[in-house]
């Protein structure tokens, strides 16, 4: 065999002559297909004409539970009219003379125009949370606490006190007869716009936004920071030395503690991360462009205005009353903390509000709606038994983030316009664990709670996100195993898609039939280090995205995954299509030591690669940071995983165990690299009758003109 050409960059990237040399030794076969045994001499691969799998067209999967359906008219508590007042532009936008801003120091806007309508959505869902708390809150809680007492007597080792099961719970019984709130348009004028403030979603209750309806977040930073003494939100750090933290917000959406709730609808849910900060108290400390700032915490906490020079406490540089810059928007705040401050002094971080934030649920579903322009991640679910998102469709940004009176693109406060690469941590969905179980009163309204009290094992339970549409800044989709509520010693993974299965679906954590844009792709990580397990990935797209299937971590917060299953998978045109990696950032090490990804049982199956594209293969090696570390490589499985040119294909591996067949990717063993190959890469295999890609990419679907990829048809 030739010498290869090569250069190592933490592995081996091999570049096209390298290819060439490589598979011209290798069996090239004359039948499409390919692969290789353990003799590592390639085999031909028959195909069954018509069998090939076609991405994207999968309407009904036997292996799910059935369709959510929205409520019908009778199972309504409350509907909403937006007001005349707001009106959705064709972009998505609100116009500027709807919440004008005030941004000069000092100045607050009008809390009836900055924020009109929480008051009136939370006294619905209140009402309504109440409703369904009186008729079947006895039920359900006589339900758990049966099955608390069998549970507790039974004393079943490394199992956690679960109460009755999400399955049963989703039976009629368990459902109040009118449980869900509608926001509508106007129907005596054009208002399609609703600005609220966070909300709490009770127990058994449904948002429901119809189709035309927006809910848009306030601007008021004051809205997600109500208290005085903190904790603050709208900066990039909490003191000199601490950086900011989205934890400091409240989200728009927030449920905890939650039986049968849900946001639904036809309608939108709009962030406006894009849009400038305000603030209905002159005293709050807002950031500006210029990186001055109006006031600081310490002067605010004593109700007072600091003097002009005053060093400002929220990442600014010193208060200036006399600045004409503007504020700053959640966005701007995400890319000043993470991508310059914490990249100069390591103590940068945006402390933005999320969009939706649920801990401790059974039975939480999101579907059909349309969620727009987070400022932190879009949905952060935490120990949910039963968590299902379907139809869902996020974009973000969208059209509407480029909406500005001056035509000049709305752009950061750098003059960058919005991009893929710099509307930051704006992650779609991150499902995972809760820290541990809880026994807990139901949330019925804002201030109340059920007079029982629940059970909730805190794991992560019977996952389904299908027939998705995503494009968004950071993260798709990201499985964390952050946190694992799993009894001390157990070794047992804090999400595991074969734990308490349901009767019917075939499996407990289902990523499939999506189609995904913009954004990192299907994930799981950063954080691994609690375990993750028996996930099923099937028939998803990726057009345009940064990445396609990644798993990542590193040794400050690695761990265990294993059994992951991809399988008919269309990637186009992404910057790397396949990226599993253990070396995903160089964090500090947490007090404990390292804590060591090791990633296996990793097994893809019909993947088809379109366009230029990377991909990168990175086990553990051995002693990696000078600690006496064991080998951790990444054991993996490819069966038919082409490239429709090979030749463009950017490979670096290192630490990995291959079995390969049927792949025309420039795989090749390597000592130097400690990369083991069982099967032979071979030129000879047709992307066509390996998977059919022909239906998978897709015009993302708009809702009037509001889509930044130009589509122009509905769903």
């Amino acid at each position: 065999m030739k010498k290869l050409n090569q250069e190592t960059t933490s592995g081996r990237i091999f570049k096209t002559t390298a290819l060439l040399s490589a598979l011209t030794s290798a069996l090239l076969l004359t039948a499409c297909g390919g692969g290789g045994g353990s003799d590592n001499t390639a085999t031909a691969v028959s195909y069954t004409p018509g069998a090939v799998f076609k991405v994207g067209t999968t309407t009904f999967d036997p292996d799910l539970p059935a369709e959510p359906q929205l409520p019908t008219d009778a199972q309504v508590c409350a509907t909403l009219e937006a007001s005349n007042n707001l009106v959705r532009r064709p972009d998505g936008s609100l116009p500027p003379e709807a919440d004008p801003s005030k941004t000069g120091v000092g100045v607050a806007v009008d809390p009836a125009v900055a924020n009109p309508d929480q008051a009136r959505i939370q006294s619905a869902l209140d009402a309504c949370g109440a409703a369904v708390d009186k008729e079947v809150g006895g039920a359900i809680a006589a339900a758990d606490a049966a099955a608390v007492a069998q549970q507790t007597a039974a004393a079943v080792p490394n199992k956690n006190i679960a109460g009755i099961s999400g399955e049963e719970l989703a039976k009629p019984q368990y459902r109040g007869s009118k449980f869900a709130v509608r926001l509508v348009v106007n129907s005596k004028g054009p208002g399609n716009g609703f600005i609220s403030g966070p909300l709490t979603l009770p127990s058994g209750v449904t948002l429901w936004i119809d189709k035309g309806a927006t809910l848009y977040a306030t601007r008021d930073v004051k809205a997600y920071a109500p208290n005085v003494a903190g904790p603050y939100c709208g900066n990039t750090a909490v003191s000199s030395s601490k950086a900011g933290s989205s934890s400091n917000c409240l989200a728009l959406i927030n449920g905890n503690n939650l039986i049968n709730s849900a946001v639904v609808g036809d309608g939108s849910i709009d962030s406006r991360a894009y849009a400038e900060i305000v603030t209905t108290d002159k005293l709050y400390p807002i950031m500006k462009v210029d990186m001055s700032c109006s006031n600081t915490y310490a002067n605010y906490a004593k109700g007072t205005q600091a003097a002009d020079g005053t060093a400002c406490d929220n990442g600014g540089t010193t208060v200036n009353s006399k600045t004409t810059a503007r504020n700053m928007t959640w966005w701007d705040l995400a890319y000043l903390g993470n991508m310059v401050q914490n990249g100069t002094t390591g103590t940068g971080s945006q402390s933005n509000f999320r969009m939706m934030v649920f801990n401790y649920a059974k039975n939480l579903t999101l579907y059909r709606i349309t969620l727009n322009n987070s400022a932190n991640f879009h949905v952060v679910p935490s120990g949910v038994d039963g968590f299902t998102v379907w139809g869902v469709k996020v974009q973000t940004p969208s059209l509407a983030a480029f909406a500005n009176p001056a035509g000049n693109g709305n752009p950061l406060y750098t003059g960058d316009t919005y991009t893929k690469d710099n509307v930051k941590n704006t992650d779609a969905f991150d499902p995972g664990a809760a820290t541990s179980p809880t026994i807990v009163a139901l949330t019925t309204g804002k201030s109340t709670t059920s007079s029982a009290k629940h059970a909730f094992d805190g794991y992560l339970k019977n996952f389904v996100f299908v027939y998705n549409y995503v494009s968004t800044g950071d993260d798709d989709v990201a499985i964390k195993g952050s946190s694992n509520p799993s009894p001390a010693g157990s070794n047992l993974a804090a999400v595991d898609g074969s734990r308490d299965v349901r009767s019917d679906r075939k499996s407990g954590a289902v990523i499939a039939h999506n189609h995904i844009y913009w954004g990192h792709g299907i994930s799981i990580g950063s954080e691994t280090n609690a375990g993750v397990k028996n996930v099923e990935v099937y028939d998803n797209s990726f057009q345009h995205s940064e990445e396609g299937l990644r798993i990542k971590s590193d040794y400050a917060r690695g761990g265990e995954v294993s059994n992951i299953n991809y399988k008919n998978i269309c990637i186009k045109d992404a910057d790397n299509a396949l990226l599993f990696t253990t070396y995903y950032s160089t964090k500090g090490l947490p007090a404990t030591g390292p804590k060591v990804p090791n990633f296996h049982d990793i097994r893809l199956e019909n993947v088809r690669i379109m366009g230029d594209s990377a991909i990168k293969l990175q086990g553990f090696q051995a002693n990696t940071g000078g600690f006496n570390l064991p080998a951790f490589p990444l054991v993996m499985s490819m069966n038919n995983v082409v490239a429709d040119t090979p030749s463009a294909m950017r490979m670096t591996m290192s630490d990995a165990q291959l079995t390969i067949k049927g792949v025309n990717l420039p795989i090749v063993a390597s000592t130097d690299n400690r990369v083991t190959v069982n099967g032979v890469a071979t030129w000879a295999v047709d992307g066509d009758l390996v998977l059919d890609c022909s239906k998978a990419f897709v015009d993302f679907p708009t809702i009037g003109q509001s889509n930044i990829f130009g589509s122009g048809w509905d769903k």
